[in-house]
């Protein structure tokens, strides 16, 4: 096991920096600093007990959900502005969904039963989770309704603004294949989509990522989702 962080100047992630002094020294001892591979699935959906919540630091996790033909589709994505494994600190010690690390990235984990015993005795850090709980929630059911109502170039610019936040950089390490999966959709509809936007010269297209190179005309572009995502995480988390 690798050392626990010793200096509060080293939090990166929200809910931890959030945390008073005193709360946050009670808790560093049981923080595992980890390195999360790219690709690696954290939750399998095999039945068994989740044993660790994760802080992301720089990692963004993304969740999804694969049906019984193999399709899957996204549920949410998590960075630095929250944590892993909520319905376990919740009481719920399995979960249907799969989180998949999207980059190399850096997190802490804490052991499940740990984090549950300090959020069940109250104090800023039970309110902290129950409002990135809510934050999430909101995340979850405005990409549902985006995904059902919305045109795929307002659908993607959306996911690439989430993505842009959490991965702190500009170039996203991802393939148009990969995005079409998460959004439940066919390639070509991606293709088309990344197209428009790189006509507009909002985005570049290369092998492998797709390069942000106008943040502000892609918010002008996308749906009032992400808009709405950001505002409980923005005014009503942190």
């Amino acid at each position: 096991m690798q050392a626990a962080f010793t200096h509060r100047s080293n939090v990166e992630n929200a809910i931890l920096a959030a945390l008073s002094e005193r709360e946050y020294e009670h808790l560093r001892p049981h923080l595992e600093p980890i390195d999360l591979p790219s690709g690696e699935n954290l939750f399998d959906c095999d039945g068994g007990a989740v044993r660790y919540v994760y802080f992301p630091l720089d990692a963004v996790i993304y969740l999804f959900t694969t049906l019984e033909d193999g399709a899957t589709i996204e549920t949410g994505i998590i960075g630095s502005e929250g944590l892993l494994g909520i319905s376990a600190v919740l009481g719920v010690r399995t979960i249907s969904s799969q989180a998949l690390v999207l980059s190399q990235r850096k997190a802490l984990r804490i052991r499940t039963e740990i984090l549950k015993r300090e959020f069940d005795s109250g104090g800023n850090l039970h309110n902290l989770i129950l409002r990135f709980f809510h934050a999430l929630y909101v995340q979850v059911a405005q990409t549902a309704a985006c995904n059902r109502h919305h045109n795929m170039e307002c659908r993607l610019s959306r996911w690439l603004l989430l993505m842009h936040d959490r991965n702190m950089s500009d170039d996203l390490r991802v393939t148009q294949e990969f995005v079409s999966e998460m959004l439940g959709t066919r390639r070509p509809y991606i293709t088309t989509a990344a197209g428009v936007l790189q006509k507009e010269k909002i985005i570049e297209c290369g092998r492998g990522h797709i390069r942000i190179l106008d943040r502000q005309a892609l918010e002008d572009w996308c749906c009032e989702c992400y808009e709405v995502m950001q505002e409980e995480f923005n005014y009503r988390v942190y």
